[in-house]
């Protein structure tokens, strides 16, 4: 902009406004696209608003993002020119880049009641009813234009932007496939695919594709939007998190950590991570002050302190195959002043096994730093879980998990759950409800700082919403949880809380991105779900995190 302002200074002011469009084409012929947009702007201020120009600034605006002036001006462009197509297809083309899909879906059944056949207008009301989320009849819209014979490769390519855009990847490689294996060349098959591949995390593959892209057709900007796309997601990026956690025991933990990330390749992360853990609680009884801080006075406040560092290595080797491990060392405080160090890891592997079926395999030793107590005495668990996953159909996912975990006091526990998850079929905002079913059992109730019952079991409904503005700048998210969980230790069935008791908790999340490569979120939440945290209390969490791609 400020280039054009500099340039647009430099001449004079009073030049016929005939004389510029005429600049202005030339300049658009020979694709100098910011020059021709300054002299196009500077006729339309001139007075020279016919439907020409109006419509080609329009055009170069929508194309520098700016969607709302191209909106204005290609209404402008429409008012002098109310009957034609190409106009009302730009309007409704940009609306529907910029997300205003309702008023876009409206512009273009107008426009298929006069233009039953036209595949413009039957491609562009498909697209619009696929961001909408409107799967099942944009599908069907494709379909029909494929057996009336109206464009039907531009057709099969809509069915494959609907499958992936609903996370049936395989559905949507296939129907690429059938269109780039009847036009090897299909500019939009081989961009299609290369987005789809760079949605599975298959960047090895995708970065290819799309260097091709843009080598075979450089005038594209979609091409080398994509190409820069995933150029800037294999780049190093780093974090920063901070979080206060509390719970309603009077234990805290303040915890703080940095992170960096870089690529090793395309498909392969290395991440380096430090955190510490400052945590806090006060003495409640002589009894338990005495045990735990060798001081007998009562409401003394115990401070320990905790540092984790770690680093992983996440990979998707083959495209079935995710991979993930990782190592570490945690230094612990005692409240008598000594310290020891801990070897963690983890990793898990997961299989996707078909186009429906998922398999995965987690094992861990992890440090408990949910409280003061638990570093004093160094509670860790070394636990290992499976799990399975079913996409049934498209909006729905059923999954089963069992695992067992032996705790360093030589307790164990034996889990298993289900969980159906459905998703909302519209894309904005997002719409996921979960049913959970959870069993727990422990070998011995051992009253070591962590929640230890004999049986529980929960059954819990979270219902979570999501939304983004501005091409992902502006971000949110809310989840409410309701349910019932039950336990018994080992005096028994409790008679308070955990006896039929109600579960209620909230989750709340904002964030804003700088640019396109540094981001900013805060978030809250608060439970009273006895698993949410290590204790089994009430607690509250909030804090924010910072994220920068070098």
């Amino acid at each position: 902009t400020q280039g054009r302002g500099a340039a647009a200074a430099s001449e004079p002011a009073d030049r016929p406004a005939g004389d510029l469009v005429l600049e202005a084409d030339a300049a658009f012929a020979r694709q100098d696209y910011a020059r021709a947009r300054t002299l196009y702007e500077r006729a339309v201020a001139g007075g020279a608003a016919s439907v020409h120009t109006l419509s080609r600034l329009a055009l170069l605006q929508s194309w520098d993002g700016d969607l709302s002036e191209a909106i204005d001006n290609d209404r402008r462009a429409l008012a002098l020119a109310p009957a034609d197509l190409d106009l009302s297809l730009d309007l409704a083309r940009v609306l529907t880049w910029k997300n205003d899909l309702g008023e876009a879906i409206h512009i273009y059944e107008d426009l298929r009641a006069r233009h039953p056949e036209e595949p413009r207008v039957l491609l562009g009301l498909g697209q619009a009813l696929g961001w909408k989320g409107r799967y099942v009849e944009a599908d069907d819209l494709y379909r029909d234009m494929e057996q009336r014979r109206i464009d039907p490769i531009a057709a099969h390519l809509g069915r494959a932007h609907v499958a992936a855009w609903k996370g049936d990847y395989d559905a949507a490689a296939h129907f690429y496939g059938d269109v780039l294996r009847a036009d090897p060349g299909n500019f939009d098959g081989r961009l299609g695919l290369a987005e789809l591949h760079h949605w599975q995390g298959l960047d090895r593959t995708a970065r290819a594709q799309a260097d091709n892209l843009v080598l075979d057709h450089p005038e594209s900007r979609e091409a080398q939007k994509l190409r820069q796309e995933i150029h800037e997601s294999l780049r190093p990026h780093a974090g920063l998190d901070a979080s206060r956690q509390s719970d309603n025991d009077s234990n805290r933990v303040d915890t703080a950590g940095a992170a960096y990330t870089f690529m090793a390749e395309p498909q392969t992360s290395i991440r380096i991570g430090y955190a510490t853990y400052d945590a806090e609680f006060r003495c409640k009884t002589a009894g338990l002050c005495e045990t735990l801080a060798g001081v007998p006075p009562v409401d003394r406040v115990v401070e320990t302190r905790a540092q984790l560092l770690s680093a992983g290595v996440t990979s998707r080797l083959i495209a079935p195959l995710n991979f993930h491990a990782r190592l570490g060392a945690a230094r612990e405080e005692t409240f008598r002043g000594g310290s020891r160090l801990l070897a963690v890891g983890g990793g898990f592997i997961r299989w996707q096994v078909g186009p429906r079926l998922a398999v995965a395999g987690t094992g861990s030793r992890e440090a408990l730093f949910d409280t003061a107590p638990l570093i004093d005495r160094g509670i860790h668990v070394d636990s290992a879980d499976l799990s399975l996953e079913f996409r049934f159909r498209p909006a729905w996912i059923l999954a089963g998990s069992a695992g067992y975990g032996s705790y360093s006091d030589g307790n164990a526990r034996k889990s298993a759950g289900v969980s159906a998850e459905w998703r909302l079929p519209v894309a904005n905002p997002s719409v996921t409800a979960r049913l959970d079913l959870r069993y727990r059992s422990f070998n011995a109730d051992k009253n070591d700082g962590y929640f230890d019952p004999l049986r529980y079991d929960s059954e819990l409904l979270t219902v979570a919403v999501a939304d983004s503005y501005r091409r992902g700048r502006i971000y949110w998210r809310v989840e409410g949880t309701y349910g019932r969980q039950d336990f018994n230790t080992a005096g028994g069935s409790s008679s308070g809380a955990g006896n039929n008791d109600r579960v209620q908790a909230a989750y709340a999340s904002f964030g804003v991105g700088f640019g396109t490569r540094a981001s900013l979120e805060a978030f809250y939440s608060r439970s009273d779900y006895a698993l949410q945290v290590a204790t089994g209390f009430t607690s509250t969490r909030s804090g924010f995190a910072f994220r920068m791609r070098f």
